[in-house]
């Protein structure tokens, strides 16, 4: 019996939505660093400080590393770095992400085990003629849930062209390309492949850079729609908003929080080669998301 509750226990973590509404496996799609969080994972064809859904994205401009920390509900933790390394031939990419779910207590006997991914990415990006950018990164993904364990390779493919003095730019990309080594149970799940189209639009008389996403989950047959505005007041201080077309999975017809449901936003600060970006996401009645990023440019 005892054996029974875990088990039952596992299969609702896996199969009902462990996180947030969220499938299994879509710690490969929630945003890991505070900007992506306050775009609400928007604006993937603008220039990335670093590897995002798309790695056709990230700028040849810098050598740079980042570190970021997100609170979600529940008690739940996430953290990431990141590393570029811009080469005469294009730039170089590898990031480690980490999130804990928190311990599960077995109500049976008491034991108490942990749950978490673990993520390993590398990337690279090359540009062609100074017209297209094409990315590429492949990544090792490991899920433990109370003791059940789940191993998948993954890549995403993505390429970028920009015009008009780079005002207008567009992407596209394939994402979480792969195959599952080891399921959590007999029942194999299905990695959330996506395709993505982005394009962004930068005013020519406003600092302002306007986003909008448009991803197509491949295994579900669902279209979502992602969109974030990033104002740059001067060269050190940025304001962010987003939201998604999920914002009416979380109305409650409460117009008092309904208002806000879905929203996410932040602001980023720029001090000599150090960037502190701050970020929130609503998700309705489960809470807020909270995070927090610091990278540094390298010699």
């Amino acid at each position: 019996m005892q054996r029974g509750i875990s088990q039952l226990t596992i299969y609702i973590l896996i199969f009902f939505c462990p996180l947030f509404s969220l499938g299994t496996y879509e710690i490969l799609n929630f945003p890991q660093d505070a900007r992506s969080l306050s775009l609400h994972n928007a604006a993937t064809s603008y220039d990335s400080p670093f590897l995002r859904n798309n790695p056709a994205a990230v700028p040849l401009n810098s050598n740079g590393i980042m570190y970021s920390y997100l609170l979600l509900p529940a008690n739940i933790h996430s953290g990431e770095i990141q590393k570029i390394t811009v080469t005469c031939n294009g730039a170089r990419l590898s990031k480690l992400s980490f999130m804990s779910y928190g311990p599960i207590i077995d109500s049976g006997t008491n034991e108490k085990t942990t749950s978490f991914d673990i993520i390993a990415e590398l990337g690279y990006k090359k540009e062609v003629g100074n017209i297209i950018s094409i990315g590429i990164s492949g990544g090792y993904l490991m899920s433990s849930i109370a003791g059940y364990h789940s191993q998948l390779i993954f890549s995403n493919i993505g390429i970028r062209s920009r015009m008009m003095r780079e005002r207008i730019g567009m992407g596209f990309s394939l994402e979480n390309i792969g195959f599952v080594l080891k399921s959590y149970t007999d029942v194999k799940e299905a990695i959330p492949i996506l395709f993505r189209s982005s394009v962004y639009y930068r005013l020519k008389y406003l600092p302002t850079i306007i986003s909008i996403d448009i991803i197509y989950n491949i295994n579900e047959n669902i279209t979502e729609l992602s969109g974030g505005i990033e104002f740059n007041s001067t060269q050190h201080f940025n304001l962010r908003l987003g939201c998604s077309s999920k914002r009416i999975e979380f109305l409650t017809n409460n117009f008092s929080s309904d208002w806000i449901t879905d929203i996410s936003g932040g602001i980023g600060f720029k001090v000599n080669t150090m960037n502190l970006d701050i970020g929130f996401m609503n998700l309705g009645a489960a809470g807020y998301v909270v995070g927090f990023s610091m990278s540094k440019k390298l010699d």
